[in-house]
């Protein structure tokens, strides 16, 4: 498994909601996940300016519920 970092979204209707970032894409944006809307396999392109990082990584899982227990188990706010 790889270490992904947990970011809090900042700007547009998901303020303050926690994901993980999986990657980057060409254009630079961050591609976020959250294994409920935004799973593995579809996920999220934020603009990395509006993501705000929490200085915490994980170990990426396998599976979204994996992803959705990650995230719960952070005791995150924004």
């Amino acid at each position: 498994m790889r270490k992904v970092s947990a970011v809090i979204s900042k700007a547009g209707s998901d303020c303050g909601k926690v994901y993980l970032v999986v990657g980057y894409d060409g254009r630079g944006y961050a591609l976020c996940v959250d294994g409920k809307r935004h799973k593995l396999g579809s996920p999220k392109s934020k603009n990395v300016k509006h993501i705000k990082a929490t200085g915490t990584e994980v170990e990426l899982p396998g599976t979204d519920a994996g992803v959705v227990s990650a995230i719960a188990r952070l005791e995150i706010t924004s």
